[in-house]
């Protein structure tokens, strides 16, 4: 039988897990809609940090740990560090 205060708590990570994930798909459409009007420096700097972003969002799909939130919490401020600049 499975422990209930540690289901509810892997219930908790996971939802965690999955809003951080959903705030960090919109702020990318964000991002995306905001590069056509960016100049190239922007458009690198999003090239550069996309593939880091997908990988990102495709391990927190899979890991429910905190290197996991960690990294989603560091790629989400650097998009929205890229988001700033283009606003």
């Amino acid at each position: 039988m499975k422990n209930p205060v540690i289901t509810q708590a892997t219930n908790d990570v996971k939802s965690e897990l999955e809003r951080t994930a959903k705030a960090l798909r919109e702020l990318r459409d964000e991002v995306r809609l905001q590069m056509h009007l960016g100049g190239l420096e922007a458009k690198h700097e999003w090239s550069r940090l996309e593939p880091r972003l997908e990988a990102t969002l495709e391990r927190a799909a899979a890991d429910i740990s905190e290197a996991t939130r960690r990294t989603l919490v560091e790629v989400t401020e650097a998009v929205r560090r890229l988001r700033d600049t283009l606003l």
